[in-house]
């Protein structure tokens, strides 16, 4: 895995992030080994969400969640720093995107942020935003 670690070279590979698995793992892996940078790591992908097109946006979603689900074990930078951002990402889909956007967003909420004990909060908050676009 390449260590080097910039804005630079994250805005690049967000840039270049298509909606494979493979591609979401393997970018969330790079994430996590640098976590200590994840304040940088979350204003980037922030960034790099609010200035990408609706198609662009939902594989940005499954990287936040990959990168949360995985990157807890390690510690919690992601978890705090995307709670900062993912409310308001999510309800920018919910109220601009199409019904599939839509049902993407109720996906990760109902069966990704909801199993972890930690993000009760989060997740009643993530809801919260939901119903109100809905």
């Amino acid at each position: 895995m390449n260590s080097a670690f910039s804005e630079q070279i994250l805005a690049d590979k967000l840039a270049k992030l298509n909606g494979t698995q493979q591609c979401i793992e393997s970018l969330s892996r790079w994430c996590i080994h640098h976590r200590s940078k994840a304040e940088l790591v979350v204003e980037t992908w922030d960034k790099q969400f609010h200035n990408s097109d609706m198609l662009k946006k939902v594989p940005l979603l499954y990287l936040a969640n990959d990168i949360l689900q995985n990157s807890k074990r390690k510690g919690n930078e992601f978890v705090a720093e995307f709670w900062k951002v993912l409310p308001a990402a999510l309800k920018n889909v919910v109220e601009k995107g199409d019904d599939r956007d839509k049902n993407v967003v109720s996906r990760l909420v109902s069966f990704y942020f909801v199993g972890a004990a930690d993000s009760n909060i989060m997740t009643h908050h993530l809801f919260f935003c939901i119903k109100m676009c809905s």
